[in-house]
Order: structure tokens, then sequence, then C-alpha cells
């Protein structure tokens, strides 16, 4: 059964955010409407990369961070560029972090820095024009949110707080099961219209999926 949660608002905590350091942004390329570019940001790890696929809108634009740009599993990979893709088609601003869930066996492996996946969402919120009722988040959410590391701490500004989260990449039951369902084609197109009807975009089709119908290059 396909898990997918609304997250209730979280108190700041009092440790405050470690400002974002954008290095990088390219110029977007164009295609299918949709303004395709990348961009990157120091952390204490390292330079990070992500792809952002921005479709072209008069009206704000639901918005989708990921963790992950990739599945690979034990037996098939999952591309999740094509994924953004198509819910970009849709009508959603997304950002896909450069990165592969390794699944060959269940694991917690995946989890990423908060960090990584704030400065995401808060790159979309300056570079976007976006909906704040529908922000969503896909992926290995790790700590971000729970624990002491609340989605909006003391001096975050912009704070991106998504409403409506796909959760894959970690080994709890309900994760587990979306990351199997990632790795096929039909399970890739359930996730898209169970996340398209939540946050009111267009019908995705299925051929939107089709690695081959788009690039971020």
């Amino acid at each position: 059964m396909l898990f997918l949660a609304i997250l209730s608002l979280l108190a700041t905590c009092a440790a405050e955010f470690r400002p974002c350091q954008f290095t990088y942004s390219s110029d977007a390329k164009r295609s299918e409407g949709i303004a395709m570019s990348r961009v990157s940001w120091m952390e204490p790890s390292g330079e990070v990369g992500a792809s952002v696929f921005i479709p072209e809108s008069p009206e704000p634009l639901a918005a989708i961070v990921f963790s992950h740009s990739a599945i690979h599993g034990a037996t098939a990979d999952a591309e999740l560029l094509g994924f953004a893709w198509a819910l970009a088609r849709s009508g959603a601003a997304a950002i896909v972090i450069d990165g592969a869930v390794e699944w060959q066996t269940p694991n917690n492996e995946s989890r990423r820095d908060p960090h990584f996946l704030a400065c995401a969402g808060q790159w979309l919120l300056l570079h976007a024009k976006v909906d704040r009722n529908r922000l969503a988040f896909a992926g290995a959410m790790g700590a971000w949110g729970g624990g002491e590391t609340p989605i909006c701490q003391a001096g975050e500004s912009p704070c991106y707080h998504p409403r409506w989260i796909v959760p894959f990449g970690e080994a709890s039951p309900a994760e587990w099961r979306n990351t199997d369902a990632m790795l096929t084609a039909k399970g890739r197109l359930r996730i898209a219209r169970h996340t398209q009807r939540h946050l009111k975009l267009r019908e995705i089709q299925s051929e939107w999926l089709d690695g081959s119908t788009w690039s971020a290059k």
C-alpha cells in the first residue's frame, strides 16, 4: 500500500541555521515549457550539486525536493530525474540532489544531512514563484523534521516546509515498499499520479516518465 504523509508544523529549536552557501547556477535551457538548470552549494563535506526543473506558469507553482537523483536496486534502477521531469510537465517545480540510493539490500545508508535538504528547498523558494501550501518532499528524510533537527530552525529564512512527503530510500516498512515500487515503471507511475493529485497538478502521462523524453545537459 502506498504510504504518503502530511507533515505537521514543527517548532523551531534553539540552534541557529547555518546559512546556505550557493556557489553556482547555470543558465537555464528550455524544453516543453520547462526551464532546466544546474545549481550547487557548499557543505562541510564538499560541494553538493542538483538539477532543477521549473515550468513556465503565470501562477505560483507546487514544488518538490528530491533527496536523490537515482535508485540502484538489486535487479533494476530508477532514474529520478525522469520522475522529476514528469512532475514538472504536470506543473511542479522540482530540485533533485545528485546521488543514488544504493538499494541492493534495504538499508538506511542513504539518509542525507538535513542541511542538504533545507538548502535545496531554500534555493527553490528564492528562485521560483511557488505556492507554500503545495510544497512536497520525495526521498530519504533522515533526521530532517525529527528529533533535534526540525524542518525550520531559528534564523532559517526562507524555510522550505513540505506539507506532503513521498518517503523512500529507508528501511522502515512504508519507505521500503515505496522504494521497491519506484524501481518499477508501474510503481513510478502510480506514485507520480498520487503526488500529482495531492499537489493539484495536471494529470501525468506515462510517457513523461520515459527518460528519453528529457535532457538536463
